[in-house]
């Protein structure tokens, strides 16, 4: 259903943002790469309609009584489109152009940022104090977590784990490889070791 449907980027978009910060500009420069969390991201958006839920025993409530959202809860099935109506809403109220084919990539012309949202992560490339510049106003806008922001200078940082994936800043460019935590996961829930014979 279109109302309750949330777009997720493919991959290429986030290859394309490393692509971007790993390629040097004209002047010498180099983009660097930005990631944010969104925290309790789903709870942001209001609750546009009569919603009533069941109130749990601690509340403490008298028998009979209900409660009517004023926000979405997580899990709702509303909640992940609302979500990225509402963060949409505000990209582009400060200048972000959303993407013909997956309108949860997003670049901004006049300052040569651009984004790719995963759900509550946020993947940024642009100039550092581009980047500085979203990151505040994210922080006006929303509960976040600066997760790195990865980029050639010694402060800067130098590796993020994101969506299961390391990203790696190095000097001869950006790795961007799959997180060995969840093969030896994978590895355990499945029974196998070392020992066990590839197929």
């Amino acid at each position: 259903r279109d109302d309750l449907f949330a777009e997720t980027p493919p991959l290429e978009a986030k290859r394309l943002l490393f692509s971007r910060a790993a390629t040097q500009l004209p002047d010498g420069r180099f983009r660097k790469l930005l990631f944010i969390d969104a925290k309790k991201a789903h709870l942001n958006p209001k609750c546009e309609q009569d919603v009533y839920i069941e109130l749990p025993v601690e509340c403490g409530a008298p028998k009979g009584m209900c409660g009517k959202l004023n926000y979405l809860l997580y899990g709702f099935r509303k909640a992940a489109a609302a979500w990225e109506a509402l963060y949409a809403s505000y990209f582009e109220s400060v200048g972000f152009e959303r993407g013909n084919t997956c309108g949860v990539v997003f670049r901004h012309p006049g300052r040569d940022i651009s984004l790719a949202v995963h759900g509550d992560d946020f993947t940024f490339c642009g100039l550092e104090e581009d980047l500085v510049w979203i990151r505040d106003l994210m922080k006006s806008w929303f509960d976040i977590k600066i997760r790195a922001m990865l980029g050639p200078d010694a402060h800067d940082d130098k590796e993020v784990v994101i969506l299961g994936r390391i990203v790696k800043y190095h000097d001869w460019g950006i790795s961007y490889e799959a997180d060995p935590r969840h093969r030896r996961l994978l590895m355990e829930r499945f029974g196998f070791d070392e020992g066990s014979k590839g197929l």
